[in-house]
């Protein structure tokens, strides 16, 4: 998959249309996918496991824990899904952010092509008590006794995060001079049809 998704950032950078005007991000390239549809279908074919995996995750944890009934059967080889919104690439500089934010659809993904190492070292280097430098954050709940109402991860290449697309996000700037690219989707439509 990284090689595909590597080749959809090349030549999304200069073809793809800019999407800063849909976006909540405080970067300066983001561009749509812009890609051959022999391409897109092949990102699509590499991407429906993944889906597939979390939409049954999400189920079980739904139906267990929330309904307290039996899990009901899906035959989860059958799911497809559809793109809420095309695919956009993200090349975030230093100083670039993205501001606490939501999204459309039933799920969103991250999908880091390129993070240079040299980002998740200055989490090590930072002289603050709480480092959030390059950090990805989602916010799920409030700081109560005991229990953290965030979580952050420092991202790596070819981490690939799949979320509920209502949960609150934001990205944190860093500061080396070099460039992180991630690609972001929302996936809409979920059936489990042939």
């Amino acid at each position: 998959m990284m090689d595909t998704l590597r080749d959809i950032a090349r030549t999304s950078r200069d073809d793809g249309k800019d999407m800063r005007s849909n976006l909540a991000g405080n970067i300066d390239r983001e561009r749509s996918w812009a890609t051959s549809q022999e391409i897109k279908d092949t990102f699509y074919y590499q991407l429906r496991p993944h889906v597939r995996a979390f939409t049954k995750s999400e189920n079980a944890r739904f139906q267990h824990n929330l309904l307290r009934k039996p899990k009901q059967v899906q035959d989860y080889d059958k799911l497809n899904f559809s793109f809420a919104t095309d695919p956009w690439i993200n090349y975030q500089k230093a100083n670039e952010f993205n501001p606490i934010h939501a999204h459309n659809g039933n799920y969103s993904s991250v999908l880091y092509i390129d993070v240079p190492e040299v980002i998740a070292k200055e989490n090590d280097e930072a002289l603050t008590n709480i480092t959030c430098r390059g950090q990805i954050e989602f916010i799920f709940g409030t700081d109560q006794l005991g229990v953290n109402g965030t979580h952050k991860i420092v991202p790596k290449t070819g981490d690939i995060l799949l979320f509920d697309a209502k949960l609150k996000h934001c990205v944190y700037p860093f500061r080396s001079n070099t460039e992180r690219i991630s690609m972001s989707f929302n996936v809409g439509n979920i059936n489990f049809d042939e």
